[in-house]
């Protein structure tokens, strides 16, 4: 006897029916998505990324007018991203300045393996390898330009992954600025004061570094992002020698090439630190290379509350801290000099007058002095460690930093 079907059979039956039909589509296509995706992750094909690639990351002084080659020549400007494979290589160009001059890098894979790149003259662009045998996993890779202005420019124009790249790692939410001379810069700090590495390509180029710098210690130990405005032998009202460029930080820290008198305004909205810290006067106390009198500390004084001034307007809420040298030391060369102490000196009246106009958020810090073991008596990569775990246990309470 055949069942009798009632409405209730009927659209139960139908119900059933649809699940049949729509449950091996199902399975189908989900299937073949976690096949693709592990297939994905296995494949190292070399692929290549130009700089406009919105996966790469960047910081510093960086001219964009040509998106796909851009070009910087601040020191520890970095480039940053991230990708799945087993190698990496970048592309650069540089301007080789006067057939001498060099810019070097440092390629950082996953914030631990370093490898540093020589690019080497030609007419075109250079591709550079960085790593071959990496486990095929994720990774971050940030290239860091260690030379400064002086030096001349570079370009990026792109990476090269045996993988494929991944989105943008997350920019930092706490930035810090570096305003200073050579120090600043991590001049010599990979040589020995008196190995002959300090003569190598002129002016010891491939020992300078500043990524091991003060300040790029400090900036990463707080977990934040930096920018290095910095340039060898200057000051806030001169500079250690007027041969050259004779032109102080006040006059060139508005420009996208400190190195360039005809240079395009680099534009202060695009960073806005957190926190800056300047470290000026050093060239402005010490003898420089001709005959001239002792600064004078009011004067020296005057200029940086000017330039404090000029800071302020581009960043009203950023904490300031006015740092003293670590190589000024009294007594030198002549045993009336007070280099150190009128550095100090004028550091007080800069924040005592700053305060006193009820800006709160200027600070002083007195560095210990050191004898320098790098190039030039310059601080060595340990000295930079140990000024950027002095001044940690100074700026990070102040700001509310961890």
């Amino acid at each position: 006897m055949a069942k009798r079907i009632t409405r209730r059979n009927f659209l139960e039956l139908g119900l059933t029916t649809m699940l049949s039909a729509c449950a091996p589509k199902i399975a189908a296509s989900a299937t073949p998505d976690l096949a693709q995706t592990e297939t994905r992750a296995k494949d190292t094909t070399l692929r290549s990324y130009l700089p406009d690639d919105p996966n790469i990351l960047y910081t510093g002084r960086i001219d964009f007018s040509d998106a796909r080659q851009p070009k910087f020549s601040a020191p520890g400007v970095y480039i940053r991203a991230r990708f799945r494979g087993t190698g990496a290589s970048v592309r650069l160009a540089d301007q080789f300045q006067y057939g001498t001059n060099r810019n070097y890098y440092d390629a950082v894979i996953d914030d631990s393996t370093v490898v540093k790149i020589a690019p080497t003259p030609s007419s075109s662009s250079n591709t550079y390898e960085i790593k071959s045998d990496l486990p095929n996993a994720e990774h971050t890779l940030t290239l860091v330009k260690r030379t400064e202005a002086s030096i001349g420019f570079g370009q990026f124009l792109g990476f090269e992954f045996n993988g494929e790249i991944l989105p943008a790692p997350a920019r930092p939410r706490r930035r810090m600025e570096f305003i200073g001379d050579s120090i600043t810069c991590g001049t010599g700090d990979e040589a020995d004061y008196n190995s002959p590495q300090c003569t190598e390509d002129g002016w010891g180029q491939p020992y300078n570094n500043v990524r091991l710098a003060f300040g790029p210690v400090l900036a990463r130990s707080l977990g934040a992002e930096y920018q290095v405005s910095a340039v060898s032998g200057i000051g806030l009202t001169r500079n250690s020698s007027f041969r050259y460029d004779a032109r102080p930080m006040p006059e060139v820290y508005d420009l996208l090439y400190f190195e360039q008198k005809q240079s395009s305004l680099w534009d202060t909205t695009k960073y806005v630190p957190d926190a800056v810290v300047i470290g000026l006067g050093t060239n402005d106390f010490s003898p420089g290379d001709s005959d001239r009198p002792a600064m004078d500390v009011d004067i020296f004084a005057a200029a940086y509350v000017k330039f404090i001034g000029t800071l302020r307007g581009y960043y009203p809420k950023a904490d300031i801290f006015c740092v003293s040298s670590p190589m000024l030391g009294d007594h030198w060369p002549k045993p009336t000099d007070q280099s150190a102490t009128d550095q100090k000196a004028a550091i007080t009246k800069v924040v005592e007058e700053m305060n006193g106009r009820g800006d709160a958020k200027v600070h002083k810090f007195f560095v210990y002095p050191l004898s320098g073991g790098g190039c030039g008596t310059h601080p060595t990569a340990d000295q930079h460690a140990l000024l950027a775990n002095q001044l940690r246990s100074y700026i990070a309470p102040v700001v509310g930093w961890s």
